[in-house]
């Protein structure tokens, strides 16, 4: 599939994503089916299924109808097939995609006799079984050979899981939309994008017009049609937007709101001692959750937060006195908390950054899902024993930034229960940490984080620089 990535640093990530599911795929007939990641179980036939360039793809459920016209997109683009979709008919020579409440949520199934058949345990089941099929899929003058056979698989892990950073370095939306369609073609079941930094804010509000960065903004049309062409392809767009630290954007555009007391020298983060803050916050999720529907998670971040400004700040001293806090971190665990409600409010599930300890007097909502990145702020295995679902988003060998690349030999020895990490101030350094397997560890994700180019944008009216 051709895909083309002009900038380097996201084409890498691309690649050491492919390198990860492809040093999983084991076995003799993985390299004769060359399918990634290879199933949990494959019984090869004998013959072949030949499919002529006008075969039909039969949508047995309704539901399963943009997905058929995705299977054809995808059988013209590879093979030069003129497919045509329908609800019903004939199925000997045909694809028929159908949905198995028997079978698990992203589980699926496949048959390749006189017929392909892929039945899947829901849409996105659906969707990892035919792209199994096309991998399986040869071109034979003119026409379209897959292999018979059965096939069975489901995945091992919920999450899923790819990072592209949005806010330091802006990507064009058919850049994005690449991304979309390699997480399809490896069953990455999620595209998180981080759409607000200190360098930018991206997501075009309507609430607040003036917010988003001149030139580095996309258009409510345009998120909402990558919304439906993710959506399509079986991923879900987790948005993120982070708070209260990586602000500078945000409390530079709206100081009145979300800004500390104006005589306290400002930082990166917005001020949680405001109730204007709280709204401004609700108002924007609203927004987002309105475009990205198909998730069911929402990115608060909420990591590296400077709270300096926050002891002085005559906003967050009488917020704590009337709320009884007692200092600026609990102030922070207490954000945490209000944002997880607002979260909920709009139908998502919230996903936070490493970056609370588990032990505080005000609680952490534990229906919080943390991404561990750096195990500096709190170790793995201690949001594990106190009952929080953790993501993996190990520094090494999952992060792709500041040129760092990681060997196919590292990758390989790495699974989602263990953190390394290349910093002598990690906990993770330089032995790495092993949770025992658990399902409260619930996946991966792989972050490509890119840097800011200061040179080329302008100064900001208040001197710091996107």
């Amino acid at each position: 599939m051709p895909l083309i990535f002009k900038n380097h640093t996201f084409r890498t990530c691309m690649i050491t994503l492919a390198t990860v599911v492809t040093l999983l795929a084991t076995g003799a007939q993985a390299q004769e089916m060359q399918l990634i990641p290879f199933p949990k179980s494959c019984e090869p036939g004998r013959g072949s299924l030949v499919l002529n360039a006008e075969c039909r793809i039969i949508a047995a459920d309704e539901s399963l109808g943009p997905l058929a016209r995705v299977a054809s997109e995808e059988m013209a683009l590879l093979f030069g097939a003129k497919c045509r979709v329908a609800r019903d008919g004939v199925q000997s020579g045909a694809i028929t995609l159908k949905i198995d409440k028997l079978l698990g949520s992203e589980a699926y199934e496949i048959e390749v006799s006189d017929r392909a058949v892929v039945k899947g345990g829901s849409y996105k089941g659906v969707a990892w079984g035919l792209v199994t099929l096309l991998q399986a899929a040869n071109a034979d003058n003119g026409k379209v050979v897959v292999p018979q056979t059965k096939i069975a698989d489901h995945p091992h892990a919920e999450y899923r899981g790819l990072s592209v950073d949005l806010a330091r370095q802006w990507h064009p939306i058919e850049v994005v939309k690449q991304a979309v369609v390699l997480c399809h073609w490896y069953k990455i079941g999620y595209l998180q994008l981080h759409l607000s930094d200190n360098e930018s804010w991206t997501f075009p509000s309507t609430a607040y017009p003036k917010l988003a960065t001149p030139g580095r903004q996309y258009t409510l049309d345009q998120l909402r049609d990558l919304e439906s062409f993710a959506a399509a392809r079986g991923v879900a767009i987790v948005p993120s937007l982070d708070m209260p630290g990586h602000s500078r954007t945000l409390v530079g555009a709206l100081p009145s709101v979300v800004g500390d007391d104006p005589l306290v020298p400002a930082t990166c983060a917005i001020c949680p001692g405001r109730e204007s803050t709280y709204q401004f916050i609700d108002t924007v999720i609203g927004e987002v959750c309105r475009v990205f529907r198909s998730t069911p998670y929402y990115h608060i971040g909420g990591d590296e937060v400077d709270k300096s400004a926050w002891a002085k700040c005559k906003y967050c001293i009488d917020y704590r006195k009337r709320h009884g806090i007692d200092n600026d971190e609990e102030l922070y665990r207490h954000f945490l908390s209000r944002i997880d409600e607002i979260v909920k409010k709009h139908g998502k599930r919230t996903i936070v950054w490493e970056g609370f300890k588990v032990a505080g007097k005000i609680p952490v909502p534990k229906d919080i899902t943390v991404m561990e990145f750096e195990s500096l702020y709190e170790v793995p295995q201690n949001y594990v024993a106190a009952g929080y679902k953790v993501i993996n988003t190990a520094w090494q060998p999952l992060y792709v930034v500041n040129g760092r690349n990681w060997s196919p030999e590292k990758i390989l020895s790495w699974n989602m229960y263990r953190w390394e990490h290349w910093l002598d101030r990690s906990a993770a350094y330089p032995s790495g940490i092993d949770v025992p397997p658990t399902p409260l560890v619930i996946g991966a994700e792989m972050c490509s984080w890119e840097q800011p180019r200061t040179s080329r944008f302008p100064a900001c009216a208040n001197g710091w620089r996107r």
